[in-house]
């Protein structure tokens, strides 16, 4: 049976860095300012901040709940990080607590995966397991208590936002499914 873990190698190919995981890695993201911090979410619905020049981990989140499918760091406001989890998005604030500053279901067949918009941090992304051929988009903002646009895209996958433009993309079959946002 092989250990989950993760690896970091420098570019002559020399292994620098070894973490053993507690359950399968779903996520890794490096720090948007830190070259040296790194976020890599386990699918047991724990999400561990490591330091890359110490080689520990200096900060931990978790859901209540798994499968943690998709993590994200806020790239406009690193203390910013979001995840889906089971059927729900989970938004923590690393400056204030460990638990999740808010929580809310998302969709009914679990949720797949979770995107910061890159242009405003209240704008994220979710989407769904794919249910008769068509996969969920959700755009949500902070401050409303429902989706601000909803989407379909035939056996959606991957999930990404422009880096300038309130613009939204999903791969799906053959096709990539474009959706603009107001900010």
């Amino acid at each position: 049976m092989d250990i989950p873990c993760f690896r970091i190698w420098d570019l002559e190919g020399n292994l620098k860095a070894y973490f053993v995981l507690r359950s399968p890695g779903m996520s890794v993201g490096w720090h948007p300012e830190d070259a040296f911090k790194l976020m890599v979410a386990e699918k047991n619905g724990t999400i561990r901040f490591y330091d890359l020049v110490t080689h520990q981990a200096v900060l931990s989140l978790t859901t209540d709940q798994t499968p943690l499918m998709s993590a994200c760091w806020c790239l406009k406001n690193t203390f910013k990080v979001g995840a889906v989890s089971g059927n729900d998005w989970f938004i923590w604030d690393i400056t204030r607590s460990s638990y999740p500053l808010d929580k809310r279901p998302v969709h009914a067949d679990r949720a797949r995966l979770f995107r910061w918009s890159r242009v405003n941090e209240n704008l994220f992304a979710t989407t769904g397991y794919p249910g008769k051929m068509a996969s969920q988009l959700l755009v949500h903002h902070l401050g409303h208590p429902q989706p601000i646009l909803i989407g379909s895209a035939s056996v959606g996958s991957g999930l990404t936002w422009h880096r300038t433009l309130p613009l939204c993309v999903v791969g799906g079959d053959h096709k990539l499914y474009f959706w603009v946002t107001e900010m």
